[in-house]
């Protein structure tokens, strides 16, 4: 357990790290960000968490950034204007990026509002499940502001530049049903089933070899927006560690035994 703010567990393969900070809505502050980069720092390294759920407790993911938090990153400390700020924005990026960089799949699964930094938080995760009744935005413009955790940049790479410049710049919250229908959610589900599909799609990844999956994580996010060549020079570095790997004989056999019940 990374701190009362952030819990965690490994349980049949899967790791869950669950924001715990309902009385406001997840919002996102100091405390809640180490919790979050102890988890994914322990979940990194423990060999039974194959697959890594994200989820948030209470009635939303998250709320975005706690603005008592953002009021004490943004003021004056002596230093030249906006030195601590940009301080408190690499902090956040370094949260956000190991999230990113583990080389295991990261699942969101998000409810109820996910805006601001708590969308640029999913945002960082591999896949993205929502249930039906879910809101997702950057409302950021709304205070004169951008989203700075990966708004810009995430969700450009993620959407292209229209529908990133779109939700940026009018700030709209919109719901689950059109984040799925522009690739910003992979899958929705009703809040009935959502916890039951979500589990569903876990334990498809968590039977997947995990070295396969991590590398292939890697692969994509690597080569994405290099030239082609190189894209393809990192494809093969990585097929030759997973060819040369030692349990790869036993995962080819297991594999092609999957394969033939599929046909």
């Amino acid at each position: 357990m990374a701190s009362q703010m952030v819990i965690w567990e490994v349980k049949d393969g899967i790791g869950t790290i669950t924001l715990n900070r309902p009385e406001k809505r997840n919002a996102i502050n100091g405390e809640l960000l180490e919790g979050i980069q102890k988890a994914f720092s322990e979940l990194s390294v423990n060999l039974e968490a194959r697959v890594i759920l994200l989820q948030g407790a209470g009635s939303a993911f998250s709320a975005g950034i706690d603005f008592t938090f953002l009021a004490n990153v943004a003021g004056d400390d002596g230093r030249a204007p906006g030195i601590r700020l940009r301080e408190g924005i690499d902090a956040i990026h370094s949260v956000l990026n190991k999230i990113e960089r583990i080389e295991k799949p990261v699942v969101a699964k998000i409810h109820g509002f996910c805006g601001g930094l708590g969308l640029e938080l999913a945002l960082a995760a591999d896949f993205r499940i929502a249930e039906e009744s879910a809101t997702l935005g950057v409302p950021e413009i709304f205070l004169g502001l951008i989203p700075d955790c990966g708004g810009t940049t995430r969700l450009t790479r993620l959407l292209g530049p229209a529908w990133a410049k779109e939700l940026i710049m009018t700030g709209d919250m919109i719901p689950a049903k059109r984040a799925y229908e522009i690739g910003l959610v992979n899958q929705i589900f009703p809040e009935a089933t959502l916890k039951e599909k979500t589990g569903a799609f876990l334990e498809k990844l968590r039977q997947r070899p995990s070295l396969a999956l991590g590398l292939a994580k890697r692969a994509i996010d690597l080569g994405f927006g290099l030239d082609r060549m190189t894209h393809m020079e990192i494809e093969s570095y990585v097929q030759s560690l997973l060819i040369t790997a030692k349990d790869f004989p036993e995962t080819l056999q297991t594999g092609f035994a999957t394969l033939l019940k599929k046909k």
